[in-house]
C-alpha cells in the first residue's frame, strides 16, 4: 500500500470561468487562481525530494466544494444538445431553467461540469501534469458540488482532466504520454469523508450545519424523484436569491457572515438591494416553503438512516461509527431552529435597546436645554448602557446564525473515536475559516477557501487566502496550515489569532 504525503485544499468553487470568445469571466465566479493553483501544484512536486518528505508521491485530497454547480447558470442554446442533456425527444425550458439554470439530473450535471472545464482549463491541465508526476487526487463532494455523487459525472471529470492535459502536453511537451486508466486509477471519489487510522480523518463539513444538511449525504436524491439532487435550503437560497443579488454586488456570496453583507447592502446601495430583495425575495421564499414543509413533515418520521458506501474501501470506519457520525449531525443540526429563535429574539431586543437609546439621547439634549443637567448625564448613561447591550446582542444574534460550530464538531468527532479509532488530526472544510485548534488528543485545521474571503470587521474588500493543510508521511507535530504566497514564489504560515 503506498504511504502517501498529503496535501489538503477545500472550496475552490469553479463554476464557468473563462469564456475565450467573450474575453470576460462568468458573472458568477469566484476562483480566479488556475495560475496560482498550477505554481502550488509544481512547486510540490519539486519539493518531495527532499528529506522530509522522503520522495513519497503526494495525495492532492480536494475536501469538498471543488465546483460550484449552483452558480453554473448557462443553458444549450441548440434544440440537439439540449436533447441529450435533458434526456427527453421533445426537451423543453421550464420558465425556471430559463431563469435559474438547468437542474441537477445526471444528464444536466454533465453539461455544467463541461462548462466548467471549458471555463477552467489551467486548472485542469494542473491535475493532469501532477497525476502524470505520479501522483494521485482524491475527490470529496461537498454542499455546491453534491452532484458529483452522479457516477458518470465522476468519469466526466478525469476525461476533462486527462483532455486537458494531453492537449496542454501537445502544445507545450510538458509531461509525458499517460493511458487513460492510469488517470482513473490515481483520481478516486470519496463520497463522504476521508480516513486514514491514526493518521488524518477529512470531512467537507457541510452536514452539520442545517443550512446545507442533506437527509442522506450517500444518497442525496429526491425520495420521490431519484434523478434528481434534493437540494437544502441553503442551495436553494444560492440558486434563487444569491445568484441574483451578485448581478448587483458580485462579492455578496463571499463575505462571511451575511448578515455584514446585508447591513453594507442596505448602507451603500439601499436602492438596488431592495430591488433585488424585492424582485427575487418571494421566489427564494416559496422554495423555502416547500424545503421547511417537508422537513417539518419528515421531522415526525422514523430518521432515515445513510446508505451503505458504494464501496468498502472508500472508508475503513466500522460500521458502528459511521453511523455515531450520523447521529452527531443529526443532533447539530436539530438545535437549529430552537438558535434561530433564540439569535431572532436577540435581534429584536437589539432593535428595541437601539430605539431606547436614541429616545435617552433625545431626551438627554432637552434636559441640557432646560438646564438639568443632572438628569442629562443620567439620560446620557441610560443610552451609552443601551447601545453597549445592543452591540452585545447583536454580535449574539450573529454568532447565533454564522456561529464557528466547526471547532465544536472536531471535538465530538475526537470524543465519537476515542482510543480504537483516533486520528492525529481531524480536517474540516465548508465554512472558508482557516483554522487550527489543539484538541485533548490531537488537532483540529479547517483548510479555508481558495476564494476572496471578506471578514467580518473592516472594509468590505477581500483577500485572496489560498489556504491548505500540508502533512508529511511520518510527522505528528503540529499541523503545516499554510497559504499559497504567489509573489513569494512558495507557501507562508497562516497565522491563527485565538
Amino acid at each position: 500500500m503506498t504511504t502517501y504525503n498529503l496535501l489538503v485544499v477545500s472550496d475552490m468553487h469553479l463554476s464557468e470561468g473563462f469564456d475565450p470568445r467573450s474575453g470576460k469571466f462568468s458573472r458568477l465566479e469566484d476562483f480566479l487562481f488556475d495560475v496560482p493553483f498550477d505554481r502550488f501544484l509544481r512547486y510540490h512536486e519539486g519539493l518531495k525530494e527532499q528529506p522530509r518528505f522522503g520522495g513519497r508521491p503526494w495525495l492532492l485530497i480536494i475536501n469538498g466544494d471543488v465546483f460550484d454547480f449552483l452558480q453554473v447558470v448557462s443553458r444549450p442554446d441548440d434544440d440537439r444538445l439540449l436533447q441529450v442533456v435533458k434526456g427527453s425527444d421533445s426537451p423543453r425550458l421550464s420558465e425556471n431553467e430559463k431563469v435559474y439554470g438547468l437542474g441537477t439530473t445526471a444528464g444536466e450535471s454533465l453539461w455544467k461540469l463541461s462548462r466548467i472545464a471549458r471555463g477552467h482549463q489551467t486548472f485542469f491541465a494542473a491535475l493532469g501534469w501532477f497525476v502524470a508526476q505520479g501522483n494521485a487526487i482524491a475527490v470529496l463532494k461537498g454542499n455546491h458540488d453534491v452532484e458529483l455523487h452522479w457516477p458518470v459525472t465522476q468519469e466526466r471529470f478525469v476525461r476533462e482532466v486527462r483532455r486537458a492535459y494531453e492537449r496542454r502536453r501537445r502544445e507545450t511537451g510538458d509531461g509525458p504520454p499517460l493511458p487513460p486508466e492510469v488517470f482513473r486509477e490515481r483520481i478516486r471519489f470519496y463520497p463522504w469523508f476521508y480516513y486514514e487510522p491514526g493518521r488524518v480523518y477529512i470531512e467537507h463539513g457541510c452536514q452539520y450545519e442545517q443550512a446545507n444538511h442533506f437527509r442522506d449525504f450517500l444518497n442525496p436524491v429526491l425520495p420521490d424523484a431519484p434523478d434528481y439532487i434534493e437540494l437544502p435550503w441553503g442551495s436553494l437560497f444560492v440558486r434563487y436569491l444569491f445568484n441574483k443579488i451578485e448581478d448587483v454586488h458580485p462579492f455578496a456570496d463571499n463575505i462571511k457572515p451575511i448578515t455584514r453583507y446585508l447591513s453594507w447592502a442596505f448602507r451603500e446601495d439601499p436602492l438596488k438591494t431592495i430591488d433585488v430583495l424585492i424582485s427575487r425575495g418571494p421566489i427564494f421564499i416559496k422554495a423555502f416553503w416547500q424545503v421547511a414543509r417537508k422537513t417539518m413533515k419528515s421531522a415526525g418520521e422514523p430518521p432515515v438512516g445513510h446508505s451503505a458506501p458504494p464501496e468498502k474501501t472508500h472508508t475503513s470506519l466500522p460500521q458502528s461509527v459511521a453511523d455515531g457520525i450520523v447521529a452527531l449531525s443529526r443532533r447539530r443540526v436539530e438545535g437549529f431552529w430552537r438558535k434561530q429563535a433564540q439569535g431572532m429574539l436577540r435581534g429584536l431586543l437589539a432593535l428595541a435597546l437601539a430605539a431606547g437609546a436614541l429616545i435617552a439621547l433625545v431626551m438627554a439634549g432637552l434636559m441640557l436645554l432646560y438646564g438639568n443637567g443632572w438628569m442629562a448625564l443620567a439620560y446620557l448613561a441610560v443610552a451609552g448602557g443601551g447601545l453597549y447591550l445592543r452591540r452585545r446582542l447583536g454580535k449574539f444574534s450573529t454568532d447565533a446564525l454564522e456561529g464557528g460550530y466547526l471547532p465544536q464538531v472536531a471535538q465530538e468527532l475526537e470524543h465519537l473515536f476515542g482510543d480504537e479509532y483516533a486520528v492525529r488530526y481531524i480536517v474540516l472544510g465548508h465554512d472558508h475559516t482557516a483554522t487550527m485548534k489543539r484538541l485533548q488528543r490531537g488537532w483540529y485545521v479547517n483548510t479555508g477557501a481558495w476564494v476572496p474571503i471578506y471578514r467580518q470587521h473592516g472594509p468590505v474588500e477581500g483577500r485572496e487566502e489560498l489556504t491548505f493543510f500540508r502533512l508529511a508521511a511520518g510527522y505528528e507535530g503540529p499541523p503545516e496550515l499554510l497559504r499559497w504566497d504567489g509573489s513569494a514564489g512558495g507557501p507562508t504560515r497562516v497565522v491563527v489569532l485565538d
